[in-house]
């Protein structure tokens, strides 16, 4: 029997206002490894833009992984550890540019507010832009834990990841996935505020 590929996921999470590191989110991601046995997960707490750029940096050229960002944030800039101390927009963009070429083919944040609303595409595509990702995603408005987490959950596992293993073989058509993932879990994603920017090769963008 053939082994398939596991696919790469690098978790990048907040201490969500504690002291100590205590992961939120990694636990369901774990879960979903658990059922699934095609992730490769890598969880790392971060503090600050600083800590960002470092991880980002050392994510392999190449490795096509969904990275995922949870914190703490409001209007765009994000807030790891005790709200004082924000990563602002202008600083994650910059830290997103350290990725290597195609490092990271999915980007989303599981966090309150990262999508400016009012420019759901220009804040997507800036994301995208600094990134190299082919996909970037989050949400507009403050977002409850565990509709958000289960929304979050799917994402990987019912887009990235059959994404991820037919590009290996083929070249699928990722706006047409994602509607596909938009048409499935509607009145969820309506009722939380998620909004996705899907890229294809040629770079033209579809708003998702």
């Amino acid at each position: 029997m053939i082994r398939r590929r596991t696919a790469p996921c690098y978790i990048f999470e907040g201490t969500w206002w504690a002291t100590r590191e205590v992961p939120q989110v990694l636990p369901y991601l774990q879960a979903l490894h658990a059922s699934d046995g095609r992730l490769d997960l890598s969880h790392r707490t971060f503090r600050s833009a600083d800590d960002l750029k470092y991880w980002f940096r050392r994510i392999p050229k190449g490795e096509r992984a969904f990275v995922y960002v949870a914190c703490h944030a409001r209007v765009g800039d994000l807030y790891p550890t005790d709200g004082r101390s924000p990563v602002t927009w202008e600083r994650l963009l910059d830290s997103l540019g350290a990725f290597k070429t195609d490092a990271i083919e999915f980007l989303h944040f599981g966090s309150c507010g990262i999508v400016d609303g009012r420019d759901r595409r220009g804040s997507l595509q800036a994301l995208a832009d600094a990134s190299g990702a082919r996909w970037a995603s989050g949400y507009v408005k403050d977002i409850y834990w565990l509709p958000s987490m289960l929304l979050d959950l799917a994402l990987v596992g019912e887009l990235f990841l059959p994404f991820y293993h037919e590009t290996r073989t083929r070249r699928p058509q990722l706006k047409a996935r994602a509607q596909w993932f938009l048409r499935t879990y509607e009145q969820l994603a309506r009722e939380l505020g998620f909004s996705g920017l899907a890229r294809n090769l040629a770079g033209v963008d579809a708003l998702i």
